[in-house]
């Protein structure tokens, strides 16, 4: 898999789409990928609940909820006035599970997660993934993750050509981790769509051609973890929000010069594979503005796929790379888009082993394990009137138009 163009894929105002009739190529796309190694907690308390629901109010008179620092003097306050405990063994960062996993030097570390998975990955003409963490070594680390530098190289190594960096954990390091991100995806060669210096720059598309064919990738986030202050702004870096008048225009702006539009949606609610009937009209409105295809993240388990004339809908392909684990998730998938100039002709939906460790270096699962998520996938898939049959190891939905 060449380099060149997405090192070069900057967008080029005026250019024409050549598309070339009979050419296809293969777009792979993968879950969310994390590799910070560490779980953290919560620096602020918000809605703390009472026993009758609702949140604690700073008085007891309808004022306006106040945050409280995590300091040992304010989750005793809490506490006792809510006569519960703050971290309890259900706290969801005390719940991860870690691997015990040793290196003797970082690009080791950086590597190790990619293994397994490579080989998949650099076969497909594009590959892309969910990067749900900054990339940094220096900038302070205020959130749940933050991930070496050199995790960029190995993505580059392993083959994965860009990244969707708008979520919820874009801002794990602060503006400054946000820019090293961007920083040293560039200088590994590595595309990223989803966040930037402002709202302006953070809206622009990544563009890689393969093939004679030319796909741009959008990418937004429905929450950011503090509140909103890591969207982006006129004024101010962060992630572009999943604002479908944006998204209307993103893709209008784009649409003439390019063959294929994808948007990545970091979307829905965490550790659920249904699909709320919101987000189902949600997703239909984008794809008749004009794009080809809706990549899903951020439940960290993977639901069904629907095919709006011609256009897949992925609701969520789950997890691909985590640096801890948790008992409740599971096995995930990755889809590979056959595109041609009409658009997406058929999509592989490919089981990738989740369980247990198995997020610190992923695989293809086969056999039983395949076939029982793969069934699951099809089940769900079928409520949206799709239809995927299961062939070997895979499974396969046809684009009839």
């Amino acid at each position: 898999m060449t380099r060149l163009a997405a090192i070069a894929a900057l967008l080029t105002l005026g250019a024409a789409p050549r598309a070339v009739d009979g050419q296809e190529i293969t777009l792979l796309a993968v879950g969310d990928i994390e590799w910070s190694r560490t779980t953290r907690a919560p620096s602020m308390y918000y809605d703390a609940p009472q026993a009758g629901g609702g949140i604690l109010w700073h008085r007891g008179d309808g004022w306006i909820r106040v945050p409280y620092a995590a300091s040992p003097a304010s989750r005793s306050h809490l506490e006792a006035a809510l006569d519960t405990s703050l971290v309890s063994a259900d706290a969801h960062y005390l719940r991860a599970h870690h691997y015990g996993l040793e290196f003797d030097d970082g690009r080791e570390e950086a590597r190790y997660p990619l293994r397994r998975s490579a080989d998949l990955l650099r076969e497909a003409d594009i590959a892309f993934a969910n990067l749900e963490t900054p990339l940094s070594d220096r900038a302070r680390w205020s959130g749940a993750f933050r991930t070496p530098s050199a995790f960029a190289g190995a993505l580059a190594w392993a083959g994965i050509d860009i990244v969707a960096t708008a979520n919820n954990h874009a801002l794990d390091a602060e503006g400054e981790g946000l820019l090293d991100t961007v920083d040293h995806l560039r200088r590994a060669g590595v595309g990223h769509a989803g966040t930037g210096r402002d709202l302006a720059d953070a809206r622009r598309p990544y563009v890689i051609e393969r093939g004679g064919i030319r796909v741009a990738f959008l990418a937004y986030a429905q929450f950011v973890n503090d509140g909103g202050s890591s969207f982006a702004t006129p004024s101010q870096s962060g992630v572009v929000p999943l604002d479908p008048l944006l998204i209307r225009e993103d893709i209008a702006r784009i649409r003439d010069q390019v063959d294929f539009v994808v948007l990545s949606f970091h979307w829905g609610i965490e550790n659920s594979q249904d699909v709320h009937p919101g987000m189902r009209a949600f997703a239909h409105e984008v794809l008749d503005a004009g794009a080809d295809v809706i990549l899903g993240h951020h439940p960290h388990v993977p639901r069904g796929i629907e095919v709006r004339g011609g256009k897949p809908i992925v609701y969520s392909m789950g997890n691909f790379i985590f640096g801890h684990g948790h008992d409740y998730w599971m096995d995930n998938i990755a889809v590979r888009l056959h595109i041609g100039s009409e658009g997406v002709t058929r999509v592989d939906v490919l089981p990738i082993a989740g369980r247990g460790d198995a997020l610190s270096q992923p695989y293809l699962l086969e056999g039983e394990a395949a076939r029982t998520l793969l069934e699951d996938i099809r089940t769900r898939s079928a409520e949206f009137g799709t239809t995927l049959r299961i062939e070997a190891n895979a499974g396969v939905i046809d684009i009839v138009r």
